[in-house]
């Protein structure tokens, strides 16, 4: 009787001790949680990007004439009176391309990055019907005869190069914060033309330009956050400080003749600044983002709204008028430059 209970107690354990192992078995193969690693921060990867930008160039500073909306006030000298007409720009197409490397574990990112943006745009005027209203011009106008129209035609080269460092927090599963550090550089001209004419197809041509080439230093941050079914929030903050050779131009040519002793093929206004300075910015970009890991691969898809601000690098020259001897008062019109709109991403870890 006694051996009859001690197999059958043998057996009792056995059956649990298999089922223990059985348990712990199951437990080990059950897949990890779908949000355990969504970053792959183990993973040591080089990643090329490419980005679509879909932009437009805001600046003040930029009127060219002034279209009457009403009768003069009479024949004493008066101010500007009517509708500023100013150059815009048009939204235009650009490109960003990039390549970084990530040093899994060790969480930090080196990354290169050139961004391009051919910007332009065109404007015209013409007066106004009414024979006491006027098209007058903000610029000299340098003409016998009253404005019939005037015309502006306006461009940018935007071209930055970055070389960025990252260091990686994930703070929860949920959450990859970057903090960003490295250089920058960065070559933009504007080139700003008015074209002034009469009935009689008399012409002033007024041409501003100015080019900046510097480099500097850049830091900032960038945000994923996870939501739900492969989608995020993606948002990127930075600012950097630049020093480079600025130049910019201010010349005036005309066809008409006022003096016998005037001679149309010299400016009547060339006037050069060259000068190394300072250029601050800022950008911003914000927007859902589509994020999926694969076997193989991690890929990212982002569309969102993107700015970019310069300060100190808008400036038009315009000046008193006299005998060439005479002292030419300089006044300045100074704005910050924004380029803002859509950006598209795609980025593919390999």
């Amino acid at each position: 009787m006694t051996s009859v209970f001690s197999l059958r107690c043998a057996l009792a354990a056995c059956m649990c001790f298999g089922t223990s192992l059985y348990s712990t078995a199951k437990k080990t193969e059950e897949p990890p949680p779908f949000d355990a690693d969504l970053f792959k921060q183990n993973v040591q990867v080089i990643s090329p990007s490419v980005e679509f930008l879909y932009w437009v160039v805001q600046e003040s500073c930029l009127d060219y004439a002034l279209k009457m909306q009403h009768s003069a006030w009479g024949s004493t000298a008066s101010y500007a009176q009517g509708r500023y007409e100013t150059a815009t720009y048009d939204i235009d197409p650009g490109f960003r391309l990039g390549f970084s490397f990530f040093r899994a574990p060790r969480l930090w990112e080196m990354k290169w990055q050139y961004t391009r943006l051919g910007a332009s745009g065109k404007n015209s005027s013409s007066k106004p019907s009414a024979s006491t209203e006027y098209l007058t011009g903000t610029w000299p106008q340098i003409l016998p005869a009253p404005l019939s129209g005037a015309t502006s035609h306006i461009h940018m080269n935007y071209n930055t190069f970055d070389m960025l460092i990252d260091r990686y927090f994930i703070p929860n599963p949920h959450l990859r914060l970057r903090l960003i550090g490295g250089g920058t550089v960065a070559w933009i001209n504007q080139d700003w033309k008015v074209d002034y004419f009469d009935a009689a197809l008399r012409s002033t041509t007024i041409r501003n330009r100015w080019r900046f080439i510097g480099g500097g230093l850049k830091i900032g941050t960038m945000v994923d956050w996870y939501w739900t079914e492969n989608i995020y929030l993606t948002a990127l903050g930075m600012s950097g400080i630049l020093m480079g050779s600025y130049r910019n131009t201010s010349k005036q040519t005309t066809t008409y003749q006022p003096a016998g002793d005037d001679n149309p093929t010299v400016p009547i206004r060339d006037a050069i600044l060259r000068d190394t300075r300072p250029a601050f910015t800022m950008q911003g970009i914000f927007g859902p983002s589509w994020q999926k890991n694969f076997k193989n691969n991690r890929v990212e898809v982002f569309a969102g709204y993107e700015l970019n601000i310069w300060f100190n690098l808008q400036e038009i020259y315009r000046s008193t008028s006299g005998t060439a001897s005479a002292a030419k008062e300089t006044w300045i019109n100074s704005s910050m430059t924004a380029l803002q709109g859509l950006t598209t991403r795609l980025t593919v870890d390999f």
